[in-house]
């Protein structure tokens, strides 16, 4: 037919290839072509799995600030707890050194203090 051109090949047989062939045929409207289905749940598939591991990322950042943070005020709770030692041992000390020796009757404490 005009429409349809013979294509051979020397080793192959001829077969007949018509361009305007209409393909819609096969499947309806409704419906959709093979393939499609499996690429658009695989697409599917993948955003869940992107939108999941982004979640894991923030929840992972969100423990690791608080972390950090929890470090940090262990520090400070540590250079507080120092700072309440020193002076506590500063204001020992200057009772001590406030106290009349005279007024100490156990000898040995008095040698001590002095």
């Amino acid at each position: 037919s005009p429409t349809s051109p013979i294509v051979s090949s020397p080793n192959l047989s001829s077969f007949s290839l018509n361009l305007n062939e209409n393909f819609s045929g096969h499947y309806t409207s409704s419906e959709r072509p093979i393939g499609v289905k499996k690429s658009k749940l695989k697409r599917s598939k993948d955003e869940g799995l992107s939108s999941s591991t982004k979640l894991f990322e923030i929840e992972n950042n969100r423990l690791g600030k608080m972390l950090s943070e929890s470090a940090t005020s262990k520090q400070q709770d540590g250079e507080r707890l120092a700072r309440y030692i020193k002076a506590k041992e500063f204001r020992d000390e200057t009772k001590i050194l406030m106290k009349n020796l005279e007024t100490i009757s156990d000898p040995n404490v008095r040698d001590y203090l002095q």
